[in-house]
């Protein structure tokens, strides 16, 4: 089913193509959930939420944008809430210091399991929009003119936030991990 066909039949509340635009875009956006949200449990929320608030105003959907462009908007808002929302629930330093939990889809091994869980604990550290502009970038695979269009920012802006997240990531994590240093992913000598 082709994007048209698809829109239409969504708009008709077609069981078939609610089926067929979870299969196509969930795992990507929970992908993206799970890295803008940090919580495995939260980003399932966020993307059922998404499709929910997508099913009610596919009506509404203006035809500017692909159909996942317009979903990630939609997660990327309620990702919004959810952090706005939370702040305003932490009402102890000793809860708002403890450590959110990783999302484990990748690689089982060890290395693997240590290189996400300092990547995805790096990035939940991040202020929300260096996190949005890494994540679009990086596993959105978003070029910055398409980044800005989504954000609604100049690119001069995403410019900006994508070399100052790089920055606080290279800062924050561990060294033998860090491919944002000066050495890259070249070897170290000892």
């Amino acid at each position: 089913m082709d994007q048209e066909q698809l829109l239409t039949a969504l708009k008709e509340r077609n069981h078939a193509a609610v089926r067929d635009l979870v299969a196509a875009f969930g795992p990507r956006l929970f992908r993206s959930a799970c890295l803008l949200c940090g919580s495995e449990t939260d980003a399932q929320d966020l993307v059922q939420e998404t499709f929910v608030q997508a099913l009610q105003s596919a009506h509404r959907f203006e035809r500017r944008s692909s159909i996942y462009t317009w979903l990630h908007a939609i997660l990327l808002n309620l990702t919004r809430h959810y952090h706005r929302d939370r702040k305003r629930l932490v009402f102890d330093d000793q809860l708002a210091r403890q450590d959110i939990p990783s999302c484990d889809d990748g690689p089982n091994g060890l290395d693997a399991d240590a290189a996400s869980g300092a990547l995805i604990e790096a990035l939940a550290r991040l202020t929300a929009p260096h996190r949005e502009v890494l994540v679009l970038r990086f596993y959105e695979n978003m070029k910055l003119g398409e980044i800005a269009a989504h954000l609604g920012l100049a690119t001069g802006t995403v410019k900006s936030r994508l070399h100052y997240g790089l920055a606080e990531m290279q800062r924050l994590l561990p060294h033998e991990l860090n491919l944002f240093g000066v050495g890259g992913t070249k070897e170290t000598k000892t």
